[in-house]
């Protein structure tokens, strides 16, 4: 059975219908294209929603505002940058200046980290990427990884080539998880190192990892699209814990994550 970009893209949007969606998730299991296929899907939807969010942050150009500000009574209203049409020019004026008011404080909301869901526009993009992955992965159960926990030693040597900074699969028994598997991501067009673990509850915790030149310093928590990420850097890479928004512990997971990887 073959499946459409259309098919694929409301699979990950949670709006296949169920017997499509289990039928598509059997083919999975040994259609490495459409594998890689739904991966890519996933990749340019991440992409693209960090794209948004960075627009959203980016501050109004001082040329649009002046050009909103000094506009003549007698400029047609179509003149305007972003006008609606069919208004007289101070109308329009005032809403194009209504409409950047509104993208100037999402971005200052975003940078200070108030308002619902502002907080993606302030975090580097390959962790929006990772919430979005996130979100679909976490909700599997016989697809939650790629390779499974069996396979620590490969799991390792495999992500450690495909990512370029050494990648170690910490033990995390006394955090209350268990090591599922591994994953191959993408994010920010980089690769990335997911490793996958479960509590009793069957919640999902993962540790990513991607190089980086210019590791972050400290930790740093944030909630992106219902889920916790506490992120930091170290050596020549880049992490972040990710679990179910509110998850008790999250920040001594990924301390002790950092002191083993």
């Amino acid at each position: 059975m073959s499946f459409t970009p259309d098919q694929l893209s409301a699979y990950l949007d949670g709006e296949l219908p169920e017997a499509e969606a289990a039928a598509l998730e059997t083919a999975l299991e040994t259609d490495t294209a459409l594998q890689a296929e739904l991966d890519a899907l996933m990749a340019a939807d991440a992409a693209a929603g960090a794209a948004f969010a960075e627009m959203l942050a980016d501050q109004v150009p001082a040329a649009l505002a002046a050009a909103i500000r000094n506009a003549p009574e007698s400029q047609p209203a179509a003149n305007l940058p972003g006008a609606p049409r069919g208004l007289p020019a101070w109308a329009a004026a005032a809403a194009c200046a209504a409409f950047l008011a509104i993208g100037a404080t999402g971005g200052y909301l975003a940078g200070t980290g108030k308002g619902a869901g502002t907080e993606v526009a302030a975090l580097p993009a390959w962790l929006v990427d990772i919430a979005d992955y996130h979100a679909v992965y976490a909700g599997q159960t016989r697809h939650l990884v790629e390779v499974p926990a069996s396979e620590a030693d490969h799991i390792a040597t495999w992500l450690t080539a495909s990512v370029g900074a050494e990648v170690r699969i910490p033990d995390l028994a006394d955090q209350g998880l268990t090591f599922q598997g591994g994953r191959l991501l993408v994010a920010a067009g980089k690769p990335v190192a997911q490793l996958l673990y479960t509590d009793a509850a069957g919640e999902v915790v993962a540790l990513c990892q991607i190089r980086s030149d210019k590791p972050a310093d400290g930790f740093r928590t944030a909630d992106v699209k219902g889920f916790g990420l506490v992120s930091w850097g170290g050596g020549d890479a880049n992490f972040v814990v990710v679990g179910p928004e509110g998850y008790q512990g999250l920040e001594t997971i990924a301390e002790t994550a950092a002191q083993r990887v």
